[in-house]
């Protein structure tokens, strides 16, 4: 695999960028992996659903393979991609889960590492904006079976195998 850093080096291996206190570079702090592993994984991006205690069934997370904060510091190439594969994912959240949006929501609060949260709402949600996104990630009763279904199902609308 090659990337290119921010002074458009070519770097071989993205892991070289990463920080390993980082829960997001390091998997090996991670408890598991997504629930029906990657469903992208590519020099800029992975995309994983978020595990069933962490949200609502049809969640995903979007990191950047790069240890960077926001968008501001993202090279050239992960710019031109960074719409692409936003868009992609929130197609196939829409087509599995038959949600009417898809909300973004990004903190980079536990950790300074770029991750996009893509939840899937639907007009008939007793919460708007900010309070269903709160809604979606806590307090929730986790439904393992939900979420891998919802993995395995976005995983086909992207083309993937979960």
């Amino acid at each position: 695999m090659s990337i290119v850093n921010d002074t458009m080096q070519e770097i071989t291996d993205p892991v070289a960028l990463a920080d390993d206190s980082c829960w997001f570079c390091n998997d090996s702090l991670r408890d598991a992996p997504p629930p029906g592993g990657w469903l992208i994984e590519d020099k800029h991006w992975r995309v994983g659903a978020a595990p069933a205690t962490y949200a609502i069934p049809g969640a995903v997370i979007l990191e950047a393979r790069r240890h960077v904060l926001d968008q501001a510091a993202f090279n050239e190439s992960e710019r031109r991609d960074y719409a692409d594969v936003t868009g992609r994912v929130i197609g196939a959240i829409r087509a599995s889960t038959g949600c009417d949006r898809v909300y973004q929501w990004a903190t980079m609060d536990a950790y300074p590492h770029f991750h996009l949260w893509l939840l899937p709402w639907w007009t008939d949600s007793t919460e708007r904006g900010p309070a269903y996104l709160s809604a979606s990630v806590l307090n929730i009763t986790p439904d393992e079976n939900a979420t891998a279904r919802a993995a395995k199902s976005i995983a086909t609308e992207l083309g993937a195998t979960a």
